[in-house]
Protein backbone atom coordinates (compact mmCIF):
# COMPACT_ATOMS: atom_id res chain seq x y z
CA UNK A 1 0.00 0.00 0.00
CA UNK A 2 1.37 3.38 -1.38
CA UNK A 3 1.65 6.23 1.68
CA UNK A 4 1.07 9.62 0.15
CA UNK A 5 1.97 12.87 1.43
CA UNK A 6 0.13 15.79 1.80
CA UNK A 7 1.31 18.31 -1.01
CA UNK A 8 1.09 20.88 1.32
CA UNK A 9 3.45 19.72 3.87
CA UNK A 10 5.60 19.09 1.33
CA UNK A 11 5.10 22.65 0.04
CA UNK A 12 5.06 23.63 3.60
CA UNK A 13 8.66 22.34 4.46
CA UNK A 14 10.03 23.86 0.84
CA UNK A 15 8.73 27.43 2.25
CA UNK A 16 10.60 27.21 5.31
CA UNK A 17 13.66 26.23 3.87
CA UNK A 18 16.16 29.41 3.22
CA UNK A 19 16.16 30.02 -0.27
CA UNK A 20 19.78 31.37 -0.06
CA UNK A 21 22.25 31.72 2.69
CA UNK A 22 25.28 33.64 2.54
CA UNK A 23 28.02 31.28 0.80
CA UNK A 24 31.09 32.51 3.27
CA UNK A 25 32.30 35.08 5.89
CA UNK A 26 35.51 36.14 6.60
CA UNK A 27 36.80 38.24 9.23
CA UNK A 28 37.51 41.46 8.47
CA UNK A 29 39.57 44.43 9.93
CA UNK A 30 38.89 44.65 13.92
CA UNK A 31 37.55 41.62 13.89
CA UNK A 32 35.08 42.25 12.06
CA UNK A 33 32.75 39.59 10.66
CA UNK A 34 31.63 39.81 7.01
CA UNK A 35 29.45 37.67 5.01
CA UNK A 36 30.03 37.20 1.10
CA UNK A 37 27.86 35.79 -1.74
CA UNK A 38 29.76 34.36 -4.43
CA UNK A 39 28.77 36.05 -7.97
CA UNK A 40 30.80 34.57 -10.34
CA UNK A 41 32.72 31.51 -9.62
CA UNK A 42 34.75 31.71 -13.15
CA UNK A 43 36.02 35.44 -12.44
CA UNK A 44 36.03 34.91 -8.60
CA UNK A 45 33.59 37.68 -7.97
CA UNK A 46 31.76 38.34 -4.89
CA UNK A 47 29.73 40.11 -3.18
CA UNK A 48 29.01 41.61 0.54
CA UNK A 49 26.23 40.66 1.73
CA UNK A 50 23.71 40.11 5.32
CA UNK A 51 24.29 37.11 7.39
CA UNK A 52 21.39 33.90 6.65
CA UNK A 53 19.33 33.54 3.91
CA UNK A 54 16.58 35.92 1.81
CA UNK A 55 13.94 34.67 4.24
CA UNK A 56 15.60 34.16 7.41
CA UNK A 57 17.35 37.90 7.50
CA UNK A 58 19.31 37.75 10.94
CA UNK A 59 19.44 40.86 13.23
CA UNK A 60 22.36 42.58 11.66
CA UNK A 61 25.55 42.14 13.36
CA UNK A 62 27.51 44.60 11.32
CA UNK A 63 28.78 47.47 14.21
CA UNK A 64 31.07 50.27 14.94
CA UNK A 65 32.91 51.01 11.92
CA UNK A 66 33.42 48.73 8.98
CA UNK A 67 36.09 48.44 6.58
CA UNK A 68 35.62 45.93 3.75
CA UNK A 69 38.38 44.45 1.73
CA UNK A 70 39.30 44.58 -2.19
CA UNK A 71 39.93 40.87 -1.90
CA UNK A 72 38.88 38.26 -0.02
CA UNK A 73 40.17 34.56 0.64
CA UNK A 74 38.01 31.42 0.73
CA UNK A 75 38.90 27.81 -0.11
CA UNK A 76 42.39 28.62 -0.99
CA UNK A 77 41.00 31.05 -3.70
CA UNK A 78 41.45 34.48 -3.86
CA UNK A 79 38.08 36.77 -4.57
CA UNK A 80 37.21 40.19 -5.86
CA UNK A 81 34.85 42.68 -3.55
CA UNK A 82 33.17 43.85 -6.87
CA UNK A 83 29.57 44.63 -5.09
CA UNK A 84 27.11 45.30 -1.76
CA UNK A 85 23.89 43.13 -1.99
CA UNK A 86 20.67 44.80 -2.09
CA UNK A 87 19.74 45.54 1.75
CA UNK A 88 23.33 44.19 2.94
CA UNK A 89 22.99 46.39 5.57
CA UNK A 90 19.62 47.17 6.13
CA UNK A 91 18.95 48.16 9.72
CA UNK A 92 22.29 47.69 10.85
CA UNK A 93 21.88 50.69 13.81
CA UNK A 94 24.73 50.16 15.39
CA UNK A 95 27.00 51.10 12.18
CA UNK A 96 28.66 53.63 12.58
CA UNK A 97 30.93 53.93 9.45
CA UNK A 98 32.06 52.33 6.47
CA UNK A 99 35.01 52.32 4.24
CA UNK A 100 34.24 50.59 0.77
CA UNK A 101 36.93 49.11 -0.97
CA UNK A 102 38.74 50.26 -4.44
CA UNK A 103 37.15 47.89 -7.47
CA UNK A 104 33.49 47.93 -5.66
CA UNK A 105 31.50 47.89 -9.07
CA UNK A 106 28.00 48.55 -7.48
CA UNK A 107 25.88 49.08 -4.48
CA UNK A 108 22.45 47.63 -4.11
CA UNK A 109 18.96 48.69 -3.62
CA UNK A 110 18.53 49.94 0.18
CA UNK A 111 22.03 48.45 0.83
CA UNK A 112 22.45 50.72 3.88
CA UNK A 113 18.88 51.61 4.42
CA UNK A 114 17.99 52.39 8.44
CA UNK A 115 21.67 52.52 9.38
CA UNK A 116 20.67 55.55 11.92
CA UNK A 117 23.98 55.84 13.70
CA UNK A 118 25.87 55.76 10.28
CA UNK A 119 28.34 58.89 10.09
CA UNK A 120 31.05 58.12 7.96
CA UNK A 121 30.67 57.07 4.50
CA UNK A 122 34.64 57.17 2.46
CA UNK A 123 33.96 55.87 -1.21
CA UNK A 124 36.46 54.52 -3.28
CA UNK A 125 38.26 56.57 -6.37
CA UNK A 126 36.53 54.59 -8.97
CA UNK A 127 32.98 54.57 -10.41
CA UNK A 128 30.70 52.95 -8.43
CA UNK A 129 26.83 51.99 -9.83
CA UNK A 130 23.98 52.72 -7.10
CA UNK A 131 20.87 51.61 -6.59
CA UNK A 132 17.84 53.08 -5.45
CA UNK A 133 17.54 54.53 -1.74
CA UNK A 134 20.87 52.94 -1.21
CA UNK A 135 21.23 55.30 2.40
CA UNK A 136 17.32 55.36 3.14
CA UNK A 137 16.43 56.41 6.44
CA UNK A 138 20.31 57.63 7.39
CA UNK A 139 19.72 60.32 9.21
CA UNK A 140 23.28 60.45 10.51
CA UNK A 141 26.00 60.95 7.82
CA UNK A 142 27.83 64.09 8.41
CA UNK A 143 31.19 62.65 6.68
CA UNK A 144 31.09 61.72 3.23
CA UNK A 145 33.96 60.93 0.65
CA UNK A 146 33.68 61.05 -2.71
CA UNK A 147 35.67 58.98 -5.13
CA UNK A 148 38.61 60.47 -7.06
CA UNK A 149 37.30 59.31 -10.11
CA UNK A 150 33.91 59.98 -10.03
CA UNK A 151 32.66 62.48 -12.83
CA UNK A 152 29.10 63.07 -11.78
CA UNK A 153 26.99 62.71 -8.13
CA UNK A 154 23.47 63.13 -7.32
CA UNK A 155 23.42 64.47 -3.89
CA UNK A 156 19.97 63.18 -3.43
CA UNK A 157 21.06 59.91 -2.14
CA UNK A 158 22.20 61.78 1.11
CA UNK A 159 18.76 63.72 1.44
CA UNK A 160 17.83 61.87 4.40
CA UNK A 161 20.40 63.32 7.19
CA UNK A 162 20.38 67.15 8.04
CA UNK A 163 23.74 66.64 9.46
CA UNK A 164 26.16 66.68 6.65
CA UNK A 165 27.29 69.81 6.70
CA UNK A 166 30.24 69.96 4.20
CA UNK A 167 30.85 67.93 1.07
CA UNK A 168 34.27 68.49 -1.40
CA UNK A 169 34.06 68.28 -4.96
CA UNK A 170 36.75 66.17 -6.37
CA UNK A 171 38.85 67.04 -9.36
CA UNK A 172 37.30 65.04 -12.21
CA UNK A 173 33.13 65.52 -11.54
CA UNK A 174 31.61 67.26 -14.39
CA UNK A 175 27.80 66.78 -13.02
CA UNK A 176 26.27 67.78 -9.78
CA UNK A 177 22.76 67.01 -9.55
CA UNK A 178 20.39 68.19 -6.34
CA UNK A 179 22.62 70.10 -4.05
CA UNK A 180 19.45 71.50 -2.89
CA UNK A 181 18.34 67.95 -1.59
CA UNK A 182 21.08 68.35 1.14
CA UNK A 183 19.22 70.39 4.30
CA UNK A 184 21.82 71.05 6.12
CA UNK A 185 24.81 71.40 3.75
CA UNK A 186 26.68 74.91 4.76
CA UNK A 187 29.76 74.82 2.73
CA UNK A 188 30.64 73.34 -0.54
CA UNK A 189 34.31 73.27 -1.56
CA UNK A 190 35.67 72.44 -5.01
CA UNK A 191 39.52 70.32 -5.61
CA UNK A 192 41.69 73.25 -7.37
CA UNK A 193 41.98 71.30 -9.83
CA UNK A 194 38.40 70.67 -11.15
CA UNK A 195 38.45 72.38 -14.68
CA UNK A 196 34.48 72.88 -13.96
CA UNK A 197 33.68 74.24 -10.66
CA UNK A 198 35.20 76.60 -7.99
CA UNK A 199 33.69 77.53 -4.59
CA UNK A 200 34.12 81.11 -3.02
CA UNK A 201 33.17 81.03 0.59
CA UNK A 202 31.32 77.94 0.44
CA UNK A 203 29.39 78.63 -2.94
CA UNK A 204 29.26 76.80 -6.01
CA UNK A 205 30.35 78.96 -9.29
CA UNK A 206 31.41 77.76 -12.86
CA UNK A 207 35.10 77.28 -12.82
CA UNK A 208 35.81 81.07 -14.57
CA UNK A 209 33.41 82.37 -11.53
CA UNK A 210 31.10 84.03 -13.62
CA UNK A 211 27.93 82.49 -12.72
CA UNK A 212 26.92 81.41 -9.45
CA UNK A 213 25.69 77.68 -9.54
CA UNK A 214 24.78 77.06 -6.25
CA UNK A 215 24.14 78.17 -2.56
CA UNK A 216 24.27 75.48 0.51
CA UNK A 217 20.70 75.77 1.67
CA UNK A 218 22.20 75.82 5.61
CA UNK A 219 24.67 78.45 4.69
CA UNK A 220 24.23 81.78 7.39
CA UNK A 221 24.88 84.93 7.20
CA UNK A 222 26.35 87.35 3.81
CA UNK A 223 26.97 86.39 -0.22
CA UNK A 224 29.06 88.05 -1.37
CA UNK A 225 28.71 87.80 -5.21
CA UNK A 226 32.48 88.83 -6.63
CA UNK A 227 33.19 91.31 -9.37
CA UNK A 228 32.96 89.06 -12.69
CA UNK A 229 30.13 87.18 -12.24
CA UNK A 230 27.48 87.63 -14.37
CA UNK A 231 24.74 85.39 -13.75
CA UNK A 232 22.75 83.90 -10.77
CA UNK A 233 21.74 80.14 -11.89
CA UNK A 234 18.06 80.42 -11.13
CA UNK A 235 17.18 78.87 -8.11
CA UNK A 236 21.25 79.59 -6.67
CA UNK A 237 19.64 81.45 -3.63
CA UNK A 238 16.49 80.37 -3.03
CA UNK A 239 15.28 78.49 0.10
CA UNK A 240 18.60 79.36 1.87
CA UNK A 241 16.65 80.88 4.85
CA UNK A 242 20.26 81.85 6.54
CA UNK A 243 21.27 84.48 4.32
CA UNK A 244 20.49 87.91 5.72
CA UNK A 245 22.34 89.98 3.19
CA UNK A 246 23.13 89.40 -0.70
CA UNK A 247 26.03 91.93 -2.38
CA UNK A 248 25.40 92.38 -5.80
CA UNK A 249 28.31 93.05 -8.69
CA UNK A 250 28.35 95.55 -11.04
CA UNK A 251 28.63 92.86 -13.73
CA UNK A 252 25.76 91.22 -13.06
CA UNK A 253 23.58 91.11 -15.99
CA UNK A 254 21.48 88.13 -15.64
CA UNK A 255 18.98 87.53 -12.27
CA UNK A 256 15.52 86.20 -11.74
CA UNK A 257 12.47 88.35 -10.25
CA UNK A 258 12.04 85.36 -7.58
CA UNK A 259 15.66 84.77 -6.62
CA UNK A 260 14.34 86.30 -3.11
CA UNK A 261 11.41 85.33 -2.99
CA UNK A 262 11.82 82.99 0.14
CA UNK A 263 14.67 84.28 1.81
CA UNK A 264 12.56 85.43 5.07
CA UNK A 265 15.70 86.75 6.84
CA UNK A 266 16.93 88.58 3.87
CA UNK A 267 17.18 92.11 4.98
CA UNK A 268 19.50 93.74 2.56
CA UNK A 269 20.09 93.54 -1.30
CA UNK A 270 23.64 95.90 -2.73
CA UNK A 271 23.52 96.13 -6.31
CA UNK A 272 26.34 98.11 -7.40
CA UNK A 273 25.67 98.55 -11.56
CA UNK A 274 25.03 102.08 -12.23
CA UNK A 275 22.37 100.14 -14.58
CA UNK A 276 19.23 98.04 -12.96
CA UNK A 277 19.15 95.06 -13.98
CA UNK A 278 15.84 93.80 -16.06
CA UNK A 279 14.93 90.48 -14.05
CA UNK A 280 11.68 89.81 -15.26
CA UNK A 281 8.67 90.85 -18.24
CA UNK A 282 5.48 92.25 -18.00
CA UNK A 283 3.43 91.46 -21.43
CA UNK A 284 6.55 92.38 -24.22
CA UNK A 285 8.19 94.81 -21.55
CA UNK A 286 11.34 93.96 -19.37
CA UNK A 287 11.17 95.70 -16.44
CA UNK A 288 13.20 95.61 -12.94
CA UNK A 289 11.39 93.62 -10.45
CA UNK A 290 12.21 92.02 -7.03
CA UNK A 291 10.36 90.00 -4.71
CA UNK A 292 11.15 89.75 -1.70
CA UNK A 293 9.21 88.55 1.88
CA UNK A 294 9.22 91.70 3.79
CA UNK A 295 9.44 94.55 1.81
CA UNK A 296 9.48 96.35 4.66
CA UNK A 297 11.83 95.36 6.29
CA UNK A 298 14.14 95.72 3.23
CA UNK A 299 16.67 98.27 2.14
CA UNK A 300 18.06 98.14 -1.43
CA UNK A 301 21.69 99.55 -1.11
CA UNK A 302 22.35 100.98 -5.19
CA UNK A 303 25.51 103.26 -6.13
CA UNK A 304 24.15 106.94 -4.87
CA UNK A 305 24.78 108.30 -8.33
CA UNK A 306 22.40 105.88 -9.78
CA UNK A 307 19.71 105.89 -7.28
CA UNK A 308 17.14 107.81 -9.13
CA UNK A 309 17.70 105.67 -12.20
CA UNK A 310 16.57 102.44 -9.74
CA UNK A 311 13.74 104.39 -8.23
CA UNK A 312 12.38 104.73 -11.66
CA UNK A 313 13.42 101.32 -12.56
CA UNK A 314 11.76 99.26 -10.34
CA UNK A 315 8.68 97.94 -11.33
CA UNK A 316 5.75 98.59 -8.29
CA UNK A 317 2.59 97.77 -9.83
CA UNK A 318 1.42 93.84 -9.00
CA UNK A 319 0.29 91.51 -11.95
CA UNK A 320 1.38 88.70 -14.44
CA UNK A 321 5.10 88.15 -14.88
CA UNK A 322 7.63 86.09 -16.71
CA UNK A 323 11.18 85.15 -16.59
CA UNK A 324 13.48 86.78 -19.69
CA UNK A 325 13.93 83.89 -22.06
CA UNK A 326 17.44 85.48 -22.76
CA UNK A 327 18.07 85.13 -19.02
CA UNK A 328 17.55 80.97 -19.23
CA UNK A 329 20.46 78.99 -17.50
CA UNK A 330 22.03 76.31 -19.65
CA UNK A 331 20.06 73.22 -18.86
CA UNK A 332 16.72 74.41 -17.94
CA UNK A 333 13.73 74.34 -20.01
CA UNK A 334 13.01 77.03 -21.96
CA UNK A 335 9.25 76.62 -21.21
CA UNK A 336 9.90 77.92 -18.00
CA UNK A 337 10.61 81.32 -19.12
CA UNK A 338 7.20 81.51 -20.11
CA UNK A 339 5.16 80.59 -17.18
CA UNK A 340 2.99 83.43 -16.17
CA UNK A 341 3.48 84.34 -12.49
CA UNK A 342 1.23 86.46 -10.09
CA UNK A 343 3.08 88.73 -7.84
CA UNK A 344 1.08 91.14 -5.44
CA UNK A 345 2.58 94.92 -5.10
CA UNK A 346 2.85 94.46 -1.49
CA UNK A 347 5.93 91.91 -2.08
CA UNK A 348 8.05 93.93 -4.72
CA UNK A 349 10.66 96.32 -3.41
CA UNK A 350 9.50 99.81 -3.98
CA UNK A 351 11.38 103.14 -4.01
CA UNK A 352 11.39 103.61 -0.30
CA UNK A 353 13.30 100.69 0.37
CA UNK A 354 16.11 102.52 -2.40
CA UNK A 355 19.46 103.86 -0.38
CA UNK A 356 22.03 105.35 -2.33
CA UNK A 357 25.46 104.26 -1.35
CA UNK A 358 28.74 105.11 -2.02
CA UNK A 359 30.50 102.60 -3.59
Amino acid sequence: MRRYIPILFILGIVCALPLRAHDFEATGKNGQKIFFNITDAKRLYVEVTYQGSITSHLPSCYSGEVTLPAKVKHNNKVYHVTGISKKAFSNATELTGVVLPSGLLYIGDFAFEGCTKLEKVIFPGNVVRMGEGVFFRCTSISQVSLGSDWTSINLKMFRWSDRLSSIVIPAKLTRIQNLKSLKGLKSIDVDKNNPNFASIDGILYNKDKTVLLGCPRAFEGSVNVPEGVTAIYWGALSDCKGIVSVDLPSTLTSLSFQEFARLENLSRIVMRSEQPCNTAKKGTEEVCLLVVVNPEDMELQVPKSAAKQYKSALCTEGGEFTEIAANVPEGVSPERAIVPIMVEASKMLGKKQVKGKKM
